[in-house]
């Protein structure tokens, strides 16, 4: 298993592995662009985040099979470093299932208080994700 930067050449099979698992058919290509993914013999898992100003929302955190948790952790440290490299100072993700929320506090993102999260000028609570956990990582 390697971890590899997406980039021109290899964008067209990450985006076929996104379209194959998730149900999600409109893929960023800016947002996959920056990622990376975890490739043994094809891509079998894939983590990127999305601009928002100087803070980057984690997307597309899938994989196909289970991966050891240094080839989690591996992954994570290189988009967290291109984030880096990108000007963003902190990392958010918003998860709803336990075992996503463990993954995330084992990479090092805290708990934010949702009283202090908002989409579009509205309170988390009041809109879709209002059963989700937000998580943040420092990037500074």
């Amino acid at each position: 298993m390697e971890i590899r930067s997406v980039n021109d050449d290899n964008l067209a099979s990450v985006i076929s592995f996104l379209e194959k698992l998730l149900v999600i058919k409109d893929i960023n290509k800016t947002v996959v662009l920056n990622g990376e993914l975890v490739f043994e013999d094809e891509v079998i898992g894939f983590l990127s985040f999305e601009e928002f100003n100087r803070i980057g929302l984690v997307r597309y955190f899938v994989f196909k099979k289970i991966v050891p948790k240094s080839v989690i952790t591996e992954l994570f440290l290189k988009v967290a470093n291109k984030a880096k490299e990108k000007g963003i100072d902190v990392l958010i993700t918003m998860v709803v299932k336990d075992e996503a929320i463990h993954i995330f506090k084992d990479l090092g993102f805290e708990l934010v208080d949702i009283n202090d999260v908002y989409i579009d000028e509205v309170n988390i609570k009041d809109t879709k994700f209002k059963d989700a956990i937000v998580l943040k990582y420092l990037l500074k």
